[in-house]
């Protein structure tokens, strides 16, 4: 990692900014163990009476510094990995010709240890079997490419500066719709509105969607309405959600038969068909019968 923070397209141009993934990742594990080492020594290591604490003191509060930092680069992170950057965003530098007499994978920066990034965490598939013309038409997702360095988690991050204000976000609004289907009343407008702004939020609809479990998101989905405005969020953060959030084969089930219970089956099969799925959640969705179109009926219909 050094030799790619020296020789990385930040080095070669003051105005970059962008994450790689698998690099933040290693980052984030090397200071979550080196804040638990430092605690681990501070606790086992108190300074005897009579000799000066400062030195104590200064590693707590690089200990308590780099904790501190973790909640707000594990959201960067989630950010990264959620939103792969899809060629309109920051471009890397040209890298420089490498030096003759050395090989060229010298200096690639490439790191061991650091685990390859998900692939195909978009999403992509086929229309639902079964035929007949959908209820709701949804814009289909485009093919997610191979990950890289992305600009997604650089700069901005949402309405939320850290994991645990969205969560808290998030907690709020799924009281609020468990006491409005517990009352059988709409639910409230704040809401709606809230999703709308946070669906692209890894942290929040991950929370939201945990909170509400598959019939939670079933009875959203009739809540909607039909409307497609709020069908479109609504996908887009459950696309959105299932990076994080395990949405396995039972997770899928039931919110179907949730959907089925209330009579919107066909509605919440054009949502999750349409959604920004990872490749686990399509895994899962495929078992259902179900298939989101793959990057090549994408550009056969293209």
């Amino acid at each position: 990692m050094t030799a790619q923070m020296r020789t990385g397209p930040a080095a070669r141009d003051p105005d970059f900014r962008g994450i790689d993934p698998p690099a933040l990742n290693q980052l984030l594990r090397q200071m979550q163990e080196a804040a638990t080492a430092i605690r681990g020594w501070l606790s086992s290591h108190r300074p005897p009476p009579g000799v000066s604490a400062a030195g104590y003191r200064q590693a707590d509060l690089v200990a308590q510094w780099t904790a501190d930092q973790l909640g707000m680069l594990t959201r960067r992170y989630n950010y990264a990995v959620t939103h792969p950057d899809r060629g309109r965003g920051v471009q890397a530098p040209s890298a420089p010709s490498p030096t003759p007499g050395k090989s060229a994978s010298a200096g690639t920066g490439a790191t061991r240890g650091v685990p390859a990034p998900r692939a195909g965490a978009g999403k992509g598939g086929q229309p639902s079997k079964g035929g007949g013309a959908p209820a709701h038409s949804f814009k289909p997702a485009p093919a997610t490419p191979p990950r890289g360095t992305t600009p997604n988690g650089a700069g901005d991050i949402g309405n939320f500066p850290t994991r645990e204000a969205a969560a808290k976000a998030a907690r709020a609004d799924a009281l609020a719709v468990s006491a409005a289907l517990k009352e059988e009343s709409p639910i409230p407008k704040s809401v709606w509105q809230h999703l709308k702004a946070n669906a692209d939020d890894p942290d929040y609809t991950e929370k939201l969607y945990e909170l509400l479990g598959p019939a939670g998101v079933a009875a959203l989905i009739q809540a909607a309405e039909g409307s497609k405005t709020r069908l479109g969020f609504l996908q887009e953060s459950l696309g959105t959600a299932s990076h994080h959030l395990t949405m396995d084969a039972k997770w899928m089930r039931t919110l179907l038969e949730e959907a089925e219970s209330r009579d919107v089956r066909s509605v919440a099969v054009q949502v999750l068909t349409g959604a920004d799925l990872s490749e686990k959640a399509r895994e899962a969705l495929a078992r259902q019968g179900l298939y989101a179109p793959t990057s090549a009926s994408s550009e056969s219909e293209a």
